[in-house]
């Protein structure tokens, strides 16, 4: 049996991951705020299994049959903001925004996956 900490590793359908940068980077001259930022994300559906959607015991009986549900890939587009680049004189609100900026906050995004676009009103 997986312990807990090995099933949420392996939860491939619910993990999604985000690399972002600042749109202000790329464009210094803009009038845009350091803080704001675009990200990029990756995801997965319909992954069951490890390379397929089907498990065998040790005897090579089948125990898990899914092959009917589609495995795919999901490519995301979303604004992001950068906690760290908010000033604040405050030394606690500092340490609070440097921490809160290792999340993901729910914003709308831009889907590609199975050849189409789709808009999500909030995406995590």
């Amino acid at each position: 049996m997986e312990s807990s900490p090995e099933r949420f590793i392996k939860d491939y359908n619910g993990q999604t991951y985000w690399a972002s940068a600042s749109i202000k980077s790329f464009l210094p001259k803009s009038k845009l705020p350091e803080w704001l930022c675009l990200s990029v994300g990756y995801g997965a559906e319909g992954m069951f299994g490890g390379e397929e959607n089907i498990a065998k015991d040790e005897n090579g009986n089948i125990t898990f049959d899914r092959r009917d549900i589609k495995r795919y890939r999901q490519w995301y587009l979303a604004p992001d903001v950068d906690l760290t680049k908010i000033k604040t004189s405050k030394k606690g609100l500092k340490f609070l925004l440097t921490v809160l900026s290792a999340f993901k906050f729910p914003a709308p995004s831009l889907e590609f996956s199975n050849g189409k676009f789709r808009i999500n009103a909030l995406h995590f």
